[in-house]
């Protein structure tokens, strides 16, 4: 036999292999197995409402996914047991998951908390720590509501001070203002690379001492806005103490992964009974092939942002 028949075949012989590791991984999955362990998958929220859009889901919508959680296997666990599995000092159950939410939403208040402390689970906002307590239009967080919640074991952890909105640069073309120098309107000129480091630096400082202040001392991550970061911003993160960083990323998460991956189901689209199937899909090998071609992009742009 030749040698290129050789090649064929085992190329063959390994997909047949892939595929029918696949079927019959899917099929115990389904029979009420275990769907991971040793890993955990981190779920993203942004803001609940009764009028549902791209990033927001109704709280009828979010009840009904912790329902598919609940009903699937699936366990939610909090920040703490996370982090602790994260540094290798601690467990997780089989098909942990933790939730978090962007922004600091009061809507994560209002209907959040009260569906969440009904079915027993925690969860962790990420908040914009200058909009507390305003309301442009969506209202935001404060601070008592705040501490109300986290003395009923919620976490709330910084997505910067006052750097989650785009700003511009020269030619007046949106940037993100934690990954690229800024036109200084003042100065009529682009940041130099010294302002801009000094900027950013400036922005977490600020963000996690108020933190620390409000809520007392804890660990400190860091949730990069539009999941946009570069090697510079986790050089001056890791230069403030920040550990671990939550991302865009897709797939689940093992002990030591610095970059938290996250799966985005806050969205209209996401209906409860498409959560199992979603959370299932990042343990199958397409499905993690599919991760890994959208990582790919997604670092790129973020990259280049």
């Amino acid at each position: 036999m030749s040698k290129s028949k050789v090649l064929n075949l085992i190329c063959i012989l390994f997909v047949c292999v892939v595929f029918i590791y696949s079927v019959l991984n899917d099929w115990y999955k389904g029979t009420g197995g275990y769907h991971y362990s040793n890993r955990v998958a981190v779920l993203e929220y942004h803001h609940i409402d009764p009028v549902a859009s791209d990033y927001t889901i109704t709280p009828e919508m979010f009840k009904s996914h912790l329902e598919a959680l609940k009903n699937n296997h699936y366990h939610v666990i909090p920040m703490k047991q996370f982090i602790d599995f994260l540094n290798g000092t601690g467990t997780v159950p089989p098909n942990a998951v933790v939730l978090t939410f962007d922004d600091g939403y009061e809507s994560f208040y209002k209907y959040a908390y009260p569906i969440l402390k009904e079915e027993q689970m925690s969860a962790t906002n990420f908040i914009i720590v200058s909009y507390l307590g305003t309301n442009p239009g969506t209202p935001f967080l404060n601070w008592n509501e705040i501490q109300q919640m986290q003395a009923d074991g919620f976490n709330f952890y910084s997505h910067t001070y006052n750097a989650h909105d785009f700003a511009t640069d020269q030619q007046g073309n949106p940037v993100a203002p934690l990954t690229n120098p800024i036109y200084l309107k003042e100065k009529n000129r682009m940041e130099t690379e010294s302002e801009y480091r000094e900027r950013v630096t400036s922005d977490l400082a600020e963000a996690e001492k108020v933190i620390q202040q409000k809520l007392g001392s804890q660990d400190k991550l860091f949730c990069f806005p539009h999941g946009r970061y570069n090697q510079t911003l986790l050089d001056l993160g890791d230069a403030l103490g920040y550990k671990y960083y939550f991302t865009g990323l897709d797939g689940l998460n093992a002990p030591g992964t610095k970059l938290i991956k996250r799966v985005n189901v806050g969205v209209a689209k996401v209906k409860a009974s498409s959560l199992p199937r979603i959370l299932k899909g990042e343990t199958t090998v397409l499905g993690n092939l599919r991760i890994l071609l959208k990582n790919i992009v997604v670092t790129q742009r973020t990259s280049e942002a």
